[in-house]
């Protein structure tokens, strides 16, 4: 007899966007009986454990679940991005919709692409709201008095040398709403959120089109009062597929990730990309064509996402399965390639890597 009462899943979470992913994979597991729990100590022991951060622990849990960051994961390193955060520890992976499964069986020759129980292509439970519940954007859209027909999203991976006010100066003239929607960051990035409440004092109340957003509401809600997204390389430009908004990169805006800071990489075909000195050309050029962008991207939602609505449900019934023997119709992906010999020179070189980087974690 299933017994979910006995059993508890800690979702572990680094920042806000990891949290609000979760979030609806935990509604439904409370529905479905489990106790639910939150934490930010990556460190801590679980029952079930369910991570998607790059560095994770889930030797600490008796069973472990994980899944993307966010869809533009290792985009610098596609399509390998499991040579530097390895799931041969976890017992199950998640990824979001087909495209990503191919980039799974294209390198799940390596040992350390592969969890114990398999991959499973199940969805991106972030989105399920959008299918299921439109009042939050409603109270979105009511609470800032839209001035405007058209609205523009600023949304960027990182805040930093000025960006948003780049965005805000090159568009504030023209006949459009401006949303400037900055990630929920946490404390261990405090020169990032220096960055950002910089640009949010100076932009706030600054003009009546011009609205700073409110950092922890959710992506989708902003994405959804939207008609073009500006980023660099934010995978909020793979998100706005789900609900058919062109996205914009300034790929000459810079990603202080690495010293000194890159140029944004942006492998995504879909995305137009621009000079930041052309950015208002940019927008104005997409908005006077808008049709012709959603008809385009429309086609690529299949690609990219699967179980649209209903990802949070099968994950749970993945999950289910494995932990309570229940019957699920998901199937794992097929490792279409065998597996490689591994060297004892490579296992150890990469257990020393795994080392270094937890090390470098627990200490930070």
């Amino acid at each position: 007899m299933m017994n979910r009462d006995a059993r508890t899943i800690t979702f572990f979470y680094s920042d806000g966007v990891e949290k609000q992913t979760a979030e609806p994979i935990a509604r439904d597991a409370e529905k479905r009986g489990y106790k639910v729990k939150f934490t930010d100590n990556l460190l801590e022991k679980a029952d079930i454990g369910v991570y998607c951060q790059h560095v994770s622990f889930p030797e600490n849990s008796n069973f472990s679940v994980t899944m993307l960051h966010d869809l533009g994961q290792g985009h610098n390193r596609w399509p390998n991005i499991w040579k530097g955060e390895p799931w041969d520890q976890f017992d199950i992976g998640i990824l979001p919709g087909p495209l990503w499964a191919q980039r799974w069986q294209s390198c799940c020759d390596h040992p350390y692409t592969r969890p114990e129980k398999g991959v499973y292509e199940l969805g991106w439970p972030k989105a399920d709201s959008l299918f299921t519940d439109d009042s939050k954007v409603q109270k979105l859209r009511e609470s800032l008095d839209l001035q405007h027909e058209v609205t523009v999203l600023y949304a960027p991976s990182w805040e930093n040398n000025g960006k948003q006010d780049e965005f805000v100066q090159a568009l504030k003239d023209l006949p459009v709403n401006l949303l400037l929607k900055q990630a929920p960051w946490s404390d261990a990035y405090s020169h990032i959120l220096d960055n950002i409440e910089e640009m949010d004092k100076l932009h706030r109340n600054y003009k009546e089109n011009v609205h700073v957003i409110d950092r922890n509401v959710g992506i989708f809600d902003c994405i959804a009062l939207s008609d073009v997204i500006v980023s660099e390389e934010s995978s909020v430009l793979i998100e706005a597929l789900l609900l058919d908004v062109p996205g914009i990169s300034a790929i000459d805006w810079t990603i202080p990730d690495c010293q000194p800071p890159r140029l944004a990489d942006v492998p995504f075909d879909f995305v137009i990309k621009t000079m930041k000195k052309d950015l208002r050309k940019s927008v104005e050029d997409v908005l006077g064509n808008i049709e012709s962008h959603i008809e385009k991207l429309q086609a690529l939602k299949k690609d990219n996402f699967s179980y649209l609505g209903s990802s949070s449900e099968k994950i749970m019934d993945v999950i289910d399965h494995h932990i309570l023997g229940s019957k699920t119709d998901c199937k794992p992906i097929e490792a279409i390639k065998p597996l490689k010999l591994v060297s004892r020179k490579e296992q150890m070189s990469r257990l020393s890597n795994t080392i270094r980087l937890r090390d470098h974690f627990a200490t930070a």
